[in-house]
């Protein structure tokens, strides 16, 4: 894929409430028509940086209330309470010859598929790209247009409500500086990245969400997700699984956060004691008038899953490393953090700790070592292959 360099970018048309923030005024995109047509334009842009506001404090989804795009010459402000077909911007977003340029971009890509049902591509996120390239860790966006340009943006409006129509005119200048700046922290990043050699390192990561993305999570893997799911026997497991799932679900479904359909220490606990009746559930932890409305889904779930043969129990969860096994792990995260120092991005930014446990478990304690799928490209040469030199110079007989 083609990465742009660096280009000069000259704002246009500064008004006078947006002068004071050396932001231009935005073009409001109130229509399918108007959507229609920009899209059409910034497909002929080799970048655009994209960013979206939204709420999501009593909802499972994201609800969309702005989304913000700046190409080289203009910012504009979409309003998605207002657009009724999103086919040009789907279009847009995976256009394979425009770089979408956001900030933190797990959440936005949410956003972008909860609107449009597609997730964009190809994306260059400046958190990754200033992380990778030394700029001083992983950073917000406010602190990012500090170290590179200099400049204090207003954090005032970050939680403010994006769903409420008027918008201020804080609001208004808060979401189009978030874009403005991104568009010129993009090529000051691309530039600083090629002269150290990392272009392809940016390129790889953030080639690595969007394949992440585009794989969402079995519903049968959530259980994982669950503090002390470990400690669970076998069988308890598989009910837990079969518990998870059915949140999933179900959460999906009413449109609520997980924790305000079931909390996750009333599915372990719906797990580890196999309540059979409406007084189990209570005491359980299950409360009116949720317990009112999904009792017998619940009941018919652990009394299902009980007669469920072990051949369709899932794999045991592994326990907490042993001591032994830990002392290796602390060698291992050791080396990181040596070569990181090195590098001068952030230890957790060149392997993360569930990468380097999963690393240590493929072989532990005799070998061979297996490296997982986040330790090959760019780090396999930086750090996974050195990592592998010390586990196979290591012998124990204790296990994890």
């Amino acid at each position: 894929m083609h990465w742009p360099g660096a280009g000069k970018w000259e704002p246009e048309g500064l008004s006078s409430k947006a002068e004071k923030l050396k932001i231009p005024a935005p073009v409001w995109i109130t229509d399918s028509q108007q959507l229609q047509q920009c899209c059409a334009d910034w497909a002929r842009e080799a970048y655009v940086s994209v960013d979206t506001e939204f709420v999501r404090t009593s909802t499972f989804f994201p609800k969309a209330g702005l989304i913000q795009v700046a190409d080289k010459k203009q910012c504009y402000l979409i309003d998605p309470l207002k657009i009724k077909d999103w086919q040009p911007f789907a279009d847009f977003l995976t256009n394979p010859l425009v770089i979408k340029v956001f900030h933190a971009c797990a959440e936005d890509l949410e956003v972008c598929q909860h609107l449009t049902g597609v997730i964009p591509t190809p994306v260059a996120d400046t958190q990754v790209g200033a992380a990778l390239g030394g700029v001083g860790g992983i950073m917000g966006f406010q602190r990012l247009v500090k170290a590179i340009l200099n400049i204090e943006l207003d954090k005032g409006e970050t939680r403010s409500d994006w769903l409420k129509r008027p918008l201020t005119d804080n609001q208004v200048r808060y979401a189009v500086a978030d874009v403005y700046y991104l568009q010129k922290l993009y090529p000051k990043l691309v530039t600083r990245m090629k002269a150290m050699g990392r272009l392809s390192w940016w390129h790889e990561d953030c080639h690595r969400f969007i394949t992440e993305a585009n794989s969402p999570e079995s519903f049968a893997n959530y259980y994982r997700r669950i503090k002390l799911a470990w400690k669970l026997r076998p069988q308890e497991q598989y009910l837990l699984q079969q518990l998870a799932a059915w949140r999933e679900s179900e959460a999906r479904r009413r449109d609520l956060p997980r924790g305000q359909v079931i909390a996750d220490n009333v599915l372990w606990n719906m797990a580890r004691y196999k309540p059979m009746d409406d007084q189990g559930l209570t005491k359980a932890g299950v409360k009116n008038p949720l317990r009112r409305q999904v009792a017998e889904t619940l009941l018919d779930i652990i009394s299902q899953g009980l007669q469920v043969d072990k051949e369709e129990w899932p794999t045991q969860l592994a326990r907490p490393l042993s001591p032994a096994a830990g002392e290796w792990h602390k060698l291992l995260k050791k080396a990181v953090a040596e070569k990181a120092e090195v590098l001068e991005i952030p230890a957790d930014m060149l392997v993360k700790k569930k990468t380097l446990e999963a690393l240590l478990r493929s072989g532990y304690p005799r070998g061979p070592y297996e490296l997982p799928e986040p330790l090959n490209g760019w780090r396999k040469k930086e750090i996974a292959d050195y990592l592998l030199v010390l586990l196979q110079e290591k012998s124990s007989p204790v296990s994890v």
